[in-house]
């Protein structure tokens, strides 16, 4: 048995602070009537300085069919008998809800399933990177998707957004009312829920205080745990993510690591620039983490 990992552009690991050896299916993203595939047409840097100038809401496009079946075939081709999808939580992008039944009538001569990742960004690239470590330390195929599934509940996300229109427009955003003009005064911190929501957490009105509230929210929530790695995500925004870092590390006493990566266009075309984020991942029960 031989197995191999796939996932989408949601990821982040492109631009992974780790090493990995997943396919990426890539997703495409709309100025208009402009089609640029991420990370082939376009990358994070560009895409942010763009965002911040033109006034459009750009659309994205999930993996195609045909992209994902191009992954398998090139896994199938290394020698891969056995193959893992990891997409962007199904309640963010419904591409992957549906994908076993309609890939494994596509495939044959290897296994194919899906582990919701109920997450985007780093978090659900760094599911990806722990399949991996438990391959390497000898777990089974089905051993692999029980363990993703229990590292899953031990993880979260959250994230300060300077302007809510990109998630308003594009309909990702849940339980927060008002007007755009109310909206455009406060700075909320928002959530990556259990179940792959984005949702409101708390309403501030300071971009600083946000950023310490949502520092103090990652800091009791693993209060508890011995070993976290933290992430801190950020799009156009690395100066404030590399003090939150250091805030991090200065700061608590649990830190395995803290990961820093900027947020892949896929996702920064829901919820703009400017972003600042953060999230951890509790490893106390893996020791080859």
């Amino acid at each position: 048995m031989k197995i191999g990992f796939t996932s989408d552009s949601s990821s982040g690991l492109a631009y992974a602070p780790f090493d990995h050896h997943a396919k990426i299916t890539k997703t495409t993203i709309h100025f208009g009537s402009e089609t640029l595939i991420d990370g082939v047409d376009i990358l994070a840097d560009e895409f942010y300085l763009r965002l911040e100038k033109d006034p459009s809401v750009p659309k994205t496009s999930a993996p195609t069919t045909q992209e994902i079946l191009d992954r398998i075939t090139e896994l199938k081709n290394e020698g891969c008998t056995h193959v893992i999808h990891f997409p962007i939580s199904t309640n963010l992008s419904t591409y992957g809800k549906n994908l076993e039944q309609i890939i494994k009538p596509l495939i044959s001569d290897i296994e194919f399933k899906v582990i919701d990742t109920k997450a985007a960004t780093l978090l659900q690239g760094y599911m990806v990177y722990f399949a991996q470590k438990l391959l390497e330390n000898g777990y089974t195929y089905d051993q692999i998707e029980k363990e993703v599934l229990n590292l899953r509940n031990h993880t979260n996300a959250y994230f300060v957004v300077d302007d809510l229109k990109y998630l308003i427009k594009n309909g990702r955003l849940s339980n927060i009312t008002g007007t755009i003009g109310i909206l455009a005064k406060i700075k909320p911190i928002l959530n990556l829920d259990k179940n792959g929501y984005i949702t409101t957490k708390e309403k501030v009105r300071v971009h600083s205080k946000a950023i310490e509230r949502m520092f103090e929210m990652i800091k009791d929530e693993a209060k508890d745990a011995k070993k976290v790695t933290y992430m801190v995500l950020h799009t156009n925004r690395l100066n404030d993510a590399l003090e939150f870092k250091k805030k991090i590390e200065t700061e608590l006493s649990n830190v395995k690591q803290v990961l820093v990566s900027t947020i892949t266009p896929t996702v920064g075309a829901h919820i703009g620039s400017k972003i600042l984020g953060a999230g951890y991942v509790i490893e106390d029960e893996y020791a080859f983490l």
